[in-house]
């Protein structure tokens, strides 16, 4: 009994599903239908244009065949137009062939370009990962860097025992009152 209700409950459903489905393709139906009304309106709107149109270009006709001359003027007037035209597409051809030539020349110039700027990346990204590193290497294990430095750090090594000294015989000095001689402690190349 309960399988014989669910199944009930489960028809109703679907049941509901296809009402509201059948509900949605009536009203896509009416809202096509309406679309399409609208459509023939139109094209009915514009053969009727269209129909005021051939009238008038029959008429024309029939004016242009009794009158002969105007249509011979009318033909010459058209020959000039043709020949205008095709003077225009030369031009246009003469046009898209020297911008087609252009941007060939542009592409070309892109590629070395191009070139150019991927062997500034590479040697950059050479110069990033080793380069400054060798450099510094270089400059850093340089005689002429040890010279200087190992002469700098005897300098100032020899500065400050002068300097210390110098203050503790001014300590002396004031202490007791003496003098002491610091001559051989003034920094220079004589006192050495």
């Amino acid at each position: 009994m309960y399988a014989a209700r669910s199944k009930i409950t489960d028809l109703e459903a679907e049941i509901t599903t296809l009402k509201g489905k059948v509900e949605e393709a009536q009203a896509d139906k009416e809202r096509v239908e309406v679309e399409l009304n609208a459509r023939v309106v139109k094209k009915d709107k514009d053969l009727a244009a269209k129909d005021v149109e051939i009238a008038e270009l029959k008429r024309r006709l029939y004016e242009a065949h009794e009158k002969n001359e105007s249509l011979e003027i009318d033909l010459e007037a058209e020959r000039v137009n043709l020949e205008t035209a095709e003077e225009a597409k030369k031009a246009a051809v003469e046009a898209r062939d020297v911008s087609i030539s252009a941007l060939n020349v542009a592409q070309n110039n892109y590629a070395e370009a191009q070139t150019i700027v991927d062997t500034h990346v590479s040697e950059s990204e050479w110069m990033r990962n080793k380069g400054v590193a060798a450099i510094a290497h270089s400059i850093l294990n340089a005689t002429e860097l040890d010279e200087a430095f190992a002469a700098l750090t005897d300098a100032a090594r020899a500065v400050g025992h002068r300097g210390g000294y110098l203050e503790c015989a001014q300590h002396v000095e004031e202490a007791l009152g003496q003098q002491f001689d610091t001559r051989h402690c003034l920094v220079s190349d004589d006192s050495r």
